[in-house]
């Protein structure tokens, strides 16, 4: 079924050198709108300095990602918006400034207005994404209207403005120049028009359109082959123009004859650089020299001013507003599917009223032309009054039109429209899961293997935010219970868990299965310097979340500091670069769904390091009295992984633990034999055992318990020994 989905590049996940690698000019964006409308019914692009975001209408985000990956491995910086009420929330969302880079600007409302000129230009545009994008547009106003959001003035312009005043620049003494003359330039020199300066010179390519804006503003126009002397004399250099220019670009500049370059070395005095453009205008060595101040947009994206935290204030009403609209949109997105029923019925009704009239008048006699057309408007009143409660009835349904005898096709036989094709899902199955960028990522490939077995069903995906993703990770379940609250609830169908983070604790009413293929168990190290384990100084810390991981690093590199952390793949990535890790250690799997594995400096194979108890493995929680999502869960059963998954479970059972204690294990199982390779250690990693047992797969929890037993009963002499030697 044909659903609202989209991808999205932005500033919450991608530093600026990945978006403007990214970041499509006018040419481009038509020809992504061509490409992408051979796989698409409708398609709607924002391109901004900020974001790239692809909407579209059609059955998958697939050809989305394909169209990104075009530009190479951009993968984990992407968000996935793979169902309709994720993907308007997210447009509706960012029209309203909720999403913006300075949270409640205007001028992201123009920009998807210019997106919607262009689409429509180009006739990639339907009844679904027109209607959505203008919905849109009407929430970003209301979200202006009834709240202060945007009344706090925190636009890029405005925080240019409070740059120069923050560098104590006297604006009655100070030369400016604007480089380029699009929008950005056009809002910089709005706030310049508001202070008194000693000169500005405007800079374009086009100097025709420089020297109109200079007139505009009293200033001097000059072109880019031409700027090294207002260059020199210009205190604060502003860029803003989209497309990428030569200048200050060079590599070297310290050895570029180039004197748009060396006047930075050269000329004395301090300047402030502050560069707006996608790509950069200006290169980022100029921040090396003692007498530049230069600002990107990833500066600006960390200076917080008085105004956004009030913004900040309005974030709950704003998003209050915006559910509102969402809720009302996806009513009319269902009343939509049964749209030709209703079109149908009525123009029946429509053939019934001429063929009545061509029968009544003929029989009234002479009557003048004001009584024909008085009766004809009388029959048509009456239709509407006639069908109206009908009409209203068929949209009710459409709210709930997963029921399992769909009252659809009846309301098709009642209102004799029976030749009219409307898509009825046999079942809808509602798919929950955690936000994260790696939840979402595997919840999306079950969500593929299903449909490919059972096309006939509608997935829907449904976030439910757990106690792990408010950082709470010492509560047994953190990032399970929720969910499982949900679905007992009945809000939610099935869960998709890694199945590492599943409690032993079984949830009455509710069933576990490990599925599909085990994918690659390992851990891996990441450095900031590039170095292995073995290479890291003594005395390096090594970030990590798990006992497990710990005390097994501890018996091979005891001189490294083993230091807490949590948060998702991106999150702990960011904490290692800017908290003082020079290493951490995650699950190989998590890198390879999100297509990060190449970030890896080494990757420790079983026998240095064993895995979680179920790691790399997915688990599906059901809860199904009728049966039929779990015949359809069944499919997706790899019997292997299934028999490893148990024999891993019953080991870490029979040694009472859970996913925060030093246990490992990693079985490997075939048709016929299973091979378990154990490790257990106490909390502060003195005392460690190893071990592996094998044997039929028919006693593959017995196995696992024997294993269990042995490895507790080796750790118990050991402590035993040391407690008899110090009290000998």
């Amino acid at each position: 079924m044909d659903k609202v989905i989209g991808v999205e590049l932005s500033h919450r996940f991608a530093p600026i050198a990945v978006r403007e690698r990214l970041a499509l000019n006018k040419e481009q964006t038509i020809a992504a709108l061509q490409g992408l409308k051979k796989s698409y019914k409708e398609v709607f692009i924002i391109s901004t300095c900020n974001r790239l975001s692809i909407y579209a209408f059609g059955k998958s985000h697939n050809e989305i990602l394909n169209f990104f990956d075009g530009f190479g491995n951009y993968r984990q910086y992407l968000s996935i918006l793979p169902d309709s009420e994720i993907a308007i929330r997210n447009l509706f969302s960012t029209a309203s400034g909720l999403e913006s880079q300075a949270i409640g600007e205007h001028q992201i409302t123009g920009q998807i207005r210019d997106g919607l000129d262009l689409a429509r230009s180009q006739k990639t545009m339907g009844p679904v994404l027109d209607e959505l994008v203008r919905q849109s547009l009407h929430t970003g106003k209301r979200v202006r209207l009834e709240t202060n959001i945007g009344k706090f003035s925190v636009s890029l312009a405005t925080v240019g403005f409070e740059l120069i005043n923050k560098h104590d620049f006297d604006f009655a003494e100070t030369t400016f120049l604007v480089i380029g003359t699009g929008n950005m330039a056009n809002l910089v020199t709005t706030v310049l028009d508001r202070t008194k300066i000693k000169k500005l010179y405007v800079a374009s390519h086009d100097l025709t359109r420089a020297k109109e804006m200079a007139t505009e503003w009293n200033g001097e126009a000059v072109d880019m082959e031409n700027m090294h002397t207002a260059l020199s004399e210009a205190s604060v250099v502003i860029g803003g123009t989209q497309g990428e220019i030569n200048l200050l670009h060079e590599e070297t500049m310290a050895e570029s004859k180039c004197p748009r370059a060396n006047f930075a070395l050269q000329t004395g005095g301090h300047k402030l650089f502050i560069d707006f453009g996608v790509p950069r205008n200006f290169n980022p060595s100029l921040k090396e020299d003692p007498n530049i101040t230069l600002y990107d947009l990833d500066d600006i994206k960390k200076i917080t001013y008085d105004g956004l935290l009030k913004r900040y204030d309005e974030i709950p009403k704003a998003r209050k507003l915006v559910n509102e609209e969402l809720d009302w949109f996806m009513v009319w997105l269902r009343n939509r599917k049964v749209a030709p029923v209703i079109e149908a019925y009525w123009n029946n009704m429509e053939d019934i009223k001429e063929e009545e009239l061509k029968w009544l008048l003929p029989k009234m006699g002479a009557i003048d032309e004001k009584t024909e057309e008085l009766l004809k408007r009388f029959t048509h009143r009456l239709l509407r009054k006639i069908s109206n409660p009908t009409i209203e009835g068929i949209k009710k349904i459409a709210q709930n039109i997963h029921e399992q005898d769909n009252p659809i096709n009846t309301a098709k036989k009642i209102l004799d429209v029976e030749g009219v094709d409307v898509f009825v899902p046999k079942k809808k199955i509602i798919v929950g899961t955690r936000g994260s960028k790696l939840a979402l990522t595997q919840t999306n490939w079950v969500i593929d293997q299903l449909k490919k077995i059972q096309p006939d069903y509608e997935f829907e995906t449904k976030i439910i935010r757990t106690s792990g993703d408010d950082g709470n990770i010492d509560v047994v379940g953190a990032f399970t219970s929720a969910l499982q609250r949900s679905m007992l609830a009945g809000e939610i169908d099935i869960a998709i868990h890694s199945y590492k983070d599943i409690p032993t604790e079984e949830v009455v009413g509710l069933r576990v299965l490990p599925v599909t293929k085990r994918r690659d168990p390992r851990d891996v190290l990441i450095s900031i310097a590039g170095q292995t384990l073995k290479e890291l100084p003594a005395g390096a810390v090594i970030g990590t979340g798990s006992l497990r991981r710990s005390v097994q690093l501890k018996q091979i590199r005891p001189d490294l500091e083993y230091k807490f952390i949590q948060g998702n793949v991106e999150s702990r990535i960011h904490k290692m670069e800017t908290e003082g890790y020079d290493a951490i250690v995650l699950a190989a799997t998590g890198l390879e769904k999100m297509n990060m594995l190449d970030v890896a400096t080494e990757i420790f194979e079983t026998d240095v390091m064993l895995p979680a108890v179920g790691q790399a493995i997915l688990g599906i929680e059901l809860i199904d009295k009728a049966g039929e999502i779990l015949e359809l869960v069944k499919q997706l059963k790899h019997e292997p992984t299934k028999n490893a998954a148990d024999a891993e479970r019953a080991f870490l059972i029979a040694l009472g633990g859970g996913c925060n204690m030093p246990i490992a294990a990693y079985a490997q199982a075939t048709d016929t034999e299973i091979s378990i390779e154990g490790v257990y250690a106490t909390e502060d990693g003195k005392h460690l055992e190893r071990a592996r047992i094998s044997g039929s797969i028919g006693d593959k929890k017995t196995l696992a318990r024997t294993l269990a037993t042995q490895l507790k009963e080796k750790i118990e002499d050991k402590q035993k020994a040391v407690l008899s030697n110090a009290t000998s």
